[in-house]
Formats: structure tokens, sequence, C-alpha cells
């Protein structure tokens, strides 16, 4: 693969991770193929998968309610051009409804891009478990989850 992919691989990667962090949805969509999937792993949570639409509504009506101040601080970055991947080791944070703030909890983000490297396929989060059985006990309050 050529240094172009990497470079694309890159800032699609740091695009979606500065979108998060800004709770920017329009500049996280804008990094996706039309047939994006997310997937919250471990399985074990019971998270189906979603495609667009389906995140959408997920993020409208679920974490933009729920979810305040918001940020990836990513500790390990991988990259590989020639399967068109990327590996994100990060500790994340947030405060929730209720004012109950969850800090430094681990999320490994895996991403699956197109062969340019400029669209992003698809998204496998792995959450902390224990802190997202915690968090959404909390959220579970608030929202209807």
């Amino acid at each position: 693969m050529s240094s172009t992919v990497a470079a694309n691989i890159k800032q699609t990667v740091q695009a979606t991770i500065d979108a998060l962090n800004a709770w920017d949805y329009d500049a996280l969509v804008a990094v996706r193929a039309d047939e994006f999937k997310f997937q919250g792993l471990p399985r074990s949570l019971d998270m189906p998968e979603m495609d667009n639409q389906a995140f959408r509504d997920h993020w409208f009506n679920f974490m933009t309610p729920s979810l305040k101040n918001f940020k990836i601080e990513p500790v390990i970055q991988m990259r590989d051009a020639t399967t068109l991947r990327s590996t994100v080791y990060s500790l994340a944070s947030a405060t929730l409804s209720g004012n109950k703030t969850f800090e430094h909890y681990e999320i490994v983000q895996m991403f699956t891009l197109n062969e340019t490297g400029e669209k992003l396929l698809r998204l496998d989060e792995f959450f902390d478990s224990k802190m997202f059985l915690e968090m959404s006990s909390v959220i579970r309050g608030h929202v209807n989850i």
C-alpha cells in the first residue's frame, strides 16, 4: 500500500477521535462510508450491530442526552495500510446525567477503512465492561436504554 493510504488512515482515524471529542455528529459521519457498521464489544454486553441510521438514533436518543464532557485520550495507536485497519487504545472520560463523572475508563477502537483509507467502513469498540455496566446503571435512571 502507498504512503498516501497510510496517511489517509491516520487522518481518518484522527478525524473520528476529534469529532467524538468535539461532540460533532456531522464531522463524525463525514468520514464514514454509506455501508458503515458499528459494534460495541464484548458481545457479552449484548449490544446490537448498528448501521448509520441506528447509530444516528443511538447518538441523539441515548448518547447526547446522557453524556457530557466526553473525551478520548489515545494512548497507543497502530495502523496497517496493507489490511486497511487501525487500532487505538485510549483512556476516556465522561460526565453522565446527574453529574456523575467517570474518568480514565479504557476503550479499544478497531477501525476498518476503505481502499483509499478515507472512509470508515466499520468501527468495533471494546468497552471497559465493569465501567460500562456501572455507567449504564447511572444512565438507566435518566434515559430508557
